[in-house]
């Protein structure tokens, strides 16, 4: 997780754009581990229809590996729309949108959006 002083930093010099870009990045990653995870589950499901024992086939199949590669994904996914809410608050702000607004358009209360304000303006 970003430190307040790289997160503040993060937002004074990169544009909307390019944290949409990063949220794009981490979206066909994630996308990408998914996909690599569904073949595998297949697989395993596949075989255990086909008369495989259950436990063999799990423990063959390394789910842990997949699972620890699907949270980091998930979680890089979640930082980046949090980065890229904070980029897009902040710009929306200066310009003059009033948080209720920004509420509105993002789909959540008044009160998360006055955290996020309150964060992209760097007074968390």
């Amino acid at each position: 997780m970003p430190t307040m002083a790289r997160t503040r930093q993060h937002r004074r010099t990169d544009a909307p754009a390019e944290v949409v870009e990063t949220l794009l990045e981490a979206l066909a990653a994630l996308r990408d581990v998914t996909r690599s995870t569904e073949v595998t589950i297949r697989s395993m499901l596949k075989k255990v229809n086909q008369g495989a024992d259950l436990s063999d086939t799990i423990s063959g199949g390394d789910p842990a590996t997949a699972r620890h590669a699907m949270n980091e994904a998930l979680k890089e996914v979640e930082r980046a729309r949090h980065e890229m809410r904070l980029a897009v608050f902040a710009e929306a702000l200066e310009r003059g949108t009033s948080i209720g607004q920004l509420g509105r358009v993002f789909g959540f209360s008044r009160q998360l959006a006055a955290r996020y304000a309150k964060e992209a303006r760097g007074e968390v």
